[in-house]
């Protein structure tokens, strides 16, 4: 009876995601994909159940009643504080582990999450599903876009575990980790310095732009997860990307834009989007800055990946038209 059970356990997660499945989560074809980010597919535990009938019906009332409770937190400059004591306990959780990389892992990324994948809710066999996802991702990502620039700065880089992926992958390359959080500034030079990588800490407030940061025309600007915290205050930043005109610019971001109203799993996700005060309609303006010859997008992608409540791996890739300095 107990190997019956084990059995009929293991069948249960019986979807796997694949390379094929990521190329096309990606909008791309499997050529696409390096060996090395094939390895991580395969290293990797993707198998999964998708969830249905009751189960699906209290994922939602769950996810709802969260919603509602009046508990989520909303994004702005009054979190600074919340943000430089997040990031100081992921210092000192990084020098209490002697210099751990795992222990820059921010805390937002739970382990042991129920999934929201292509309009529906998936149950990961391997707790680290969505971490491990999110290392295929950065990987693909970063060797696909970033791989001809020779200063790449990453804007609220946090702990600067997505900075640590890029060091490996370019070794060469002048890497810059900002943000306006000082632990964040300090973690990011310490990890350069113990790692040896080609990277500094800098600080950097997206609010209030510091126009002295100089980038060369060669250089790449990205934001992972961060212009979510702007809400609707991300034309300051919008303006000094442009003045300073970037080869390229990558934002993987929550995009409000590319849900649909009328399915319901992307209406909740656009009701936790709002309550929590995350990026506005930020694709839509940079749709009006194409229009006016500003700038050339080159691809938006949406990845129907998430969290419980939400998208945050769809992305925006675009350049300024006007010359860098």
């Amino acid at each position: 009876m107990k190997n019956n059970t084990a059995s009929s356990a293991s069948e249960e997660y019986r979807h796997n995601l694949t390379v094929a499945d990521f190329a096309e989560l990606f909008g791309t074809c499997t050529d696409d994909f390096s060996p090395g980010c094939r390895k991580l597919i395969e290293k990797f535990d993707f198998s999964y159940r998708v969830a249905n009938g009751s189960e699906l019906d209290q994922i939602l009332l769950e996810v709802l009643k969260r919603i509602d409770s009046g508990k989520l937190t909303v994004s702005g400059r009054h979190r600074k504080d919340a943000w430089e004591k997040g990031w100081a306990e992921n210092l000192k959780r990084f020098t209490d582990s002697n210099y751990d990389v795992l222990s820059l892992v921010p805390t937002y990324v739970r382990a042991d999450q129920t999934i929201r994948f292509n309009g529906n809710y998936i149950k990961p066999r391997d707790s680290k599903f969505e971490l491990n996802f999110y290392t295929v991702f950065r990987h693909y990502l970063f060797e696909k876009y970033l791989a001809d620039f020779e200063s790449i700065y990453e804007f609220g880089c946090g702990t600067g575990y997505n900075l640590i992926i890029m060091a490996q992958l370019f070794p060469e390359k002048k890497l810059c980790g900002l943000d306006w959080a000082s632990a964040s500034n300090e973690l990011v030079n310490k990890i350069a310095h113990i790692y040896k990588y080609n990277m500094t800490g800098r600080n950097f407030d997206y609010l209030a732009p510091d126009e002295t940061l100089e980038v060369p025309p060669t250089s790449a600007f990205i934001t992972l997860n961060s212009l979510e915290q702007l809400g609707d205050n991300y034309e300051p930043f919008l303006q000094f990307m442009l003045n300073k005109a970037p080869g390229l610019c990558i934002n993987s971001e929550p995009l409000l834009d590319l849900y649909d109203e009328h399915d319901l799993i992307d209406y909740v996700a656009i009701k936790y989007h709002t309550k929590r005060g995350y990026l506005g309609k930020y694709l839509t303006r940079l749709t009006e800055l194409e229009a006016e010859g500003e700038i050339d997008i080159l691809k938006v992608q949406r990845i129907s990946f998430g969290s419980l409540f939400h998208e945050g791996y769809s992305y925006v890739i675009w350049k300024p038209k006007k010359q860098g300095h």
